[in-house]
Formats: structure tokens, C-alpha cells, sequence
């Protein structure tokens, strides 16, 4: 009797201490789900990966790149059941995402400039759609597991891996395409330095060159600057970043595929140690202050077509960003993006139209109609994936193509296969040099050629110019004789077969 008694204090303690695991289980839920309440309700599926038969690709001579292809194979399969129905993702690994000479800035505590070039930065980005379905579009990540977004019957749905790997479980639920932050949200255009109005163009009367320019392939090497509250909203975490903005830039690329844009992350920069600009919950004064300092520090930058500030500041007055109209190629192409809160498919809401007001394109009414049912360029920015182009954005872009020529839009990022370092002075021309005039001479005048541009014609069909900046160096006199000679010699119209300088406003 007494044995019988003396046990129920430890079944007491037994059932408050499983009371409590339970209570602590139920807590550690609840905060997960408020943490991410968008996976309140979804699907598991697990993914079957697909073999793709295909041709033996040829191998080129980027060795060094040979491990991530083997990893992250350049097109992909995978089945999934989704609503009691098998579909089959069909995915292609996304070209030139980043730049051949991609580089990271970032600043130390003391405020030192640091810039990386990564070796090994993880390349995992895939556009694609559901297979047979026409109008179906994927962007999806393969780095760990399947992450990012699909449509399929109209209804866009978002993916997410339970695991590590891209054959176990994952969530797929419904995305929701309106979020009530960017309702009503419109944003701001300046003409910066030129007329905001377009010249008329008459398409009717275009002659083959202007067709073959507004046919040939078309390129945008971009420079993202991210603000110190942008850095402290990601914990402080390169590597956080590195993933949101990748997986942002596949987005924008999937976007602007339909007016054949291919759209290259050349550098980040990151303000990690403080804003180096005034940084204004009015936006029109933030733009004003990039455009600025974007202006002063052209010539220490890395060689872009347009730069864009992703703030981490909440704008007041419902601007979600400002765009230099008109502007791509030119020292004033900038953008300031608000960042704060938005999930990629949000912000790329945001970036793609200021982007597209670079390009030339007006907003259009709210009414308009777009194949995807979302238009880009819509005066009320939306959160809706996807998004394309109405027709009249699609004429605006091309009457501004004809009327500007923006060359920096043909040029395609050159692939560059560094094994060493080219050193200037050695008379050995190496990788990344157009000429080496021996040891130069400790001249008090620097000779500056950032505007000159040695291109390649264009020849049939869809060949686009290779191009090299002459950076600014220190050039032995007779050296530099001979490249004026050159210069002066080379000045000619550009046919087919042949080789021109010219005067190009890329920087």
C-alpha cells in the first residue's frame, strides 16, 4: 500500500512534464506558422526526376566550369502530382544570369572598399514551363531542392522544399498573387539630361538595317546597389542576399524573354558600412542623390548599362520606385527600387517596370490587357506572376530602339577564361588585353579611352558585336601615336565583314 502511494507524485511529474513537451511543441508550431503563413495550407508532393534523352553536347574549353554543369545539368525534368493530376516541369538553365566578370562590394567596419570576384558562385537558376501547356511559365531554383514559382491553369502556385534535395518532399500551395502593401502602389519617372519624348518613328517605312537592329539579340548588363537598411533587413548575410537577388534576377529574366531582353547581373554592390548617400522616405529625393553619386563614381564602377538602388526605406506617398526615362547607355541610366518587405516576386513587380521606363515604355492604364493578364507596365504597380508586355509598351520599345539606337543593348557580356593575370608593361598581349607597349613611362597625364569601343560588325542573322573597353591606362607615347593612326585609319561605316570604331555610350 505504501509502494502504491509513494508512485503517484512520479505519474504526476510524468503527466506535467509531458503536459509541457506538448505545450512547448504547439508554441514552437504556432510561431512557425506565423513566421511563414503562406505555407498554412499547402500541398507535399515529391518530385520524380526525369532522364532527358538528348545529344552528346560538345565540350568547349571551360574546364573550369565542368563540375557545375555535371551538378546543375542545363535542362531538367521533374513529375509531381498536383491536384490529383501528374504534370511534368520542363526546365532550361537561364544564360548569362550573370556576368562573365560578375564581382561583389562590400564595405569593412572601417569603411574600405572590398571587391570579390567569387570563383565559385552557384549557378542553379532555371526558366521553363509545364510541359504541353502552353501558356504555362516556371522560374525555378535547383540549389537545394526545387524553390521559386509555376503557373499552371491559370493559377500561379509557389514551391518549396521540405528537405535538402530535390526528390523529397516539398509544399506547393497557391501564391497569392495580390499583396496588400503594393495595392494602389505607382511609381515616378524623370527625364534626366534629354527630352522624355520620343522622335516619330514610321514603322511601315523601316529600312533592313533598322529591321535587322530591332531583330538582333538584345542585352542589358545590370548594376544592383543595395542601401545599409536593404543589408540590415537580410541580417547582415551575404549569402542571404546573394540568394534573394539571384533569385530575383531569374525572375526579371523570365519577364523580359518576352520581348527577347536578356537581362546580366554584372556586380552588387553593398553599402554594408552606411549609406554613402542621403537615403529619403521621400524617393524623389533618394533618386536624386543616386543619380548624383552614380554620376561621381562612374569611372570606379563596374562597366554597365543601367544601375538600380534596392532600398530597404519605406517611401511614403505610395512610391514604389523612380526611373530615369529614356536613359539606357547613358551615365544618368539609374532607378531607385523600395525594397522593404517585399518578396522577389514583389520587388522584380517594381524593378521591371522602372526598367521598362529606361526602355522607353509609359505606363499604361489599369485597364490595359496582356496576354498573361498582367501587364509590366501598368499604372498601379501589382504582385501578380506573370507579367508581359501590352502591345502599345511593345511600340514604345521599339519606336525608343530606332530613335536612340542604343548600342550598348547589342552588346552581349564577352566570356572571359582568366587563368592568370595579365600584366600590363610585360609586352606579352594576355587574356583581357588589346595591346602591351612595353614598360610605360611615368607620364603626369593619364590617357583616358573608357568611351572608346572597339566593335565587331554584325554579321548575318543572329550574330551580335564582341566588344573591349580600353580601360584607363598609363600608354608610352609612341604606342599611343600608333593606336590614334589606328583610330584614325579604322573610322569607317560598318558593313558586313569589315571593322569599325566607334563612339559607344556604354560605361
Amino acid at each position: 500500500m505504501l509502494s502504491g502511494t509513494s508512485q503517484i507524485p512520479a505519474v504526476a511529474n510524468m503527466s506535467l512534464v509531458l503536459l509541457s513537451l506538448l505545450w512547448f511543441i504547439i508554441q514552437t508550431q504556432a510561431i512557425a506558422m506565423k513566421q511563414t503563413p503562406e505555407l498554412e495550407l499547402y500541398e507535399v508532393v515529391r518530385p520524380k526526376r526525369l532522364h532527358i534523352l538528348r545529344k552528346r553536347e560538345i565540350q568547349n574549353n571551360q574546364t573550369e566550369k565542368l563540375g557545375e554543369e555535371e551538378r546543375h545539368e542545363p535542362e531538367l525534368q521533374y513529375q509531381i502530382v498536383l491536384n490529383g493530376e501528374e504534370v511534368i516541369l520542363h526546365l532550361e538553365k537561364t544564360k548569362g544570369l550573370l556576368g562573365p566578370d560578375y564581382t561583389e562590394t562590400y564595405y569593412s567596419p572601417r569603411g574600405e572598399e572590398i571587391t570579390t570576384r567569387p570563383q565559385n558562385v552557384e549557378h542553379c537558376y532555371y526558366k521553363g514551363h509545364i510541359l504541353n501547356e502552353k501558356d504555362s511559365v516556371a522560374s525555378i531554383s535547383a540549389c537545394d531542392g526545387l524553390r521559386g514559382y509555376f503557373t499552371h491553369h491559370n493559377q500561379t502556385y509557389m514551391i518549396k522544399p521540405l528537405k535538402s534535395t530535390d526528390q523529397e518532399e516539398h509544399a506547393v500551395l497557391t501564391f497569392n498573387q495580390e499583396e496588400p502593401d503594393l495595392a494602389r502602389q505607382t511609381c515616378g519617372v524623370r527625364s534626366v539630361g534629354r527630352k522624355q519624348g520620343l522622335p516619330r518613328t514610321s514603322r511601315s517605312l523601316n529600312s533592313p538595317q533598322q529591321d535587322e537592329f530591332l531583330q538582333a539579340e538584345k542585352y542589358i548588363d545590370l548594376f544592383l546597389v543595395m542601401d545599409n537598411a536593404f543589408y540590415n533587413m537580410y541580417k547582415k548575410n551575404l549569402t542571404l542576399i546573394r540568394s534573394f537577388v539571384f533569385d530575383v534576377m531569374n525572375l526579371l529574366n523570365v519577364i523580359y524573354k518576352t520581348i527577347d531582353v536578356q537581362v546580366a547581373l554584372v556586380g552588387m554592390e553593398i553599402w554594408s558600412d552606411g549609406d554613402k548617400i542621403k537615403v529619403d522616405s521621400n524617393i524623389g529625393v533618394t533618386f536624386n542623390n543616386f543619380l548624383n553619386w552614380h554620376r561621381s563614381n562612374l569611372g570606379k564602377k563596374k562597366i554597365h548599362d543601367h544601375a538600380q538602388l534596392l532600398s530597404g526605406v519605406a517611401a511614403s506617398n505610395r512610391r514604389a520606385g523612380m526611373a530615369a526615362a529614356n536613359s539606357l547607355c547613358s551615365p544618368s541610366s539609374v532607378a531607385v527600387i523600395e525594397a522593404k518587405n517585399k518578396n522577389s516576386v514583389s520587388l522584380v513587380a517594381v524593378m521591371s517596370h522602372e526598367l521598362g521606363h529606361v526602355l522607353g515604355m509609359p505606363d499604361v492604364p489599369y485597364d490595359t490587357k496582356c496576354p498573361s493578364g498582367s501587364c509590366v507596365m501598368n499604372q498601379y504597380l501589382s504582385s501578380k506572376f506573370l507579367k508581359d508586355f501590352s502591345t502599345s509598351s511593345r511600340a514604345h520599345f521599339e519606336k525608343y530602339m530606332l530613335s536612340r539606337k542604343p548600342r550598348c543593348l547589342l552588346q552581349a557580356p564577352i566570356p572571359e577564361n582568366i587563368i592568370t593575370q595579365p600584366v600590363c608593361g610585360n609586352q606579352l598581349l594576355e587574356v583581357g588585353e588589346d595591346c602591351d607597349c612595353g614598360s610605360p613611362k611615368r607620364l603626369n597625364q593619364k590617357i583616358y579611352f573608357s568611351e572608346m569601343l572597339l566593335a565587331r560588325t554584325r554579321v548575318k542573322k543572329s550574330k551580335h558585336p564582341g566588344n573591349r573597353v580600353f580601360s584607363p591606362l598609363h600608354f608610352d607615347i609612341f604606342c599611343f601615336a600608333l593606336l590614334n593612326i589606328l583610330a584614325v585609319f579604322l573610322q569607317v561605316q560598318q558593313t558586313e565583314g569589315q571593322m569599325g570604331l566607334e563612339k559607344v555610350p556604354v560605361f
